[in-house]
């Protein structure tokens, strides 16, 4: 950066695909997540969001979903699963049409409406663990 050239590490390599979705299906799925954990939600005010999040045993993974703060037309949903180590970013908008694959995210969306969560516990600093 900066007219310096650096060669490239692992480290700077970011093994993330963000996958944006506009999904009408999805994002009524992601609405009732929503609503119906609503006592969990947590505020980050350093970072400007509204976050959920879950923790499943089988398989393990940890899931947030968030927005920013004042927004109701997006949502992030990030995945961890931790034996792999890898992640999945989806983010939702609303659309009369159908814009990249939804199929997983309905999918996923799914899973988190019908299976059992782990509450997740909170530290001294309100932040989640």
């Amino acid at each position: 950066m900066f007219g310096l050239h650096k060669q490239p590490t692992q480290q700077d390599k970011l093994a993330v695909l963000v996958h944006a979705v506009t999904s009408n299906e999805a994002f009524k799925m992601v609405q009732k997540i929503w609503a119906e954990n609503a006592r969990s939600l947590q505020g980050d005010n350093a970072a400007h969001k509204e976050i959920l999040h879950f923790a499943y045993a089988t398989p393990k993974c940890t899931v947030w979903l968030q927005r920013d703060m004042g927004r109701t037309d997006t949502f992030e949903l990030i995945i961890r699963w931790e034996e792999q180590g890898e992640h999945e970013v989806y983010v939702l908008t609303s659309g009369a049409a159908t814009t990249g694959n939804d199929q997983r995210l309905i999918e996923l969306l799914h899973q988190i409406l019908t299976l059992p969560s782990i509450v997740p516990s909170i530290n001294q600093d309100n932040k989640v663990q």
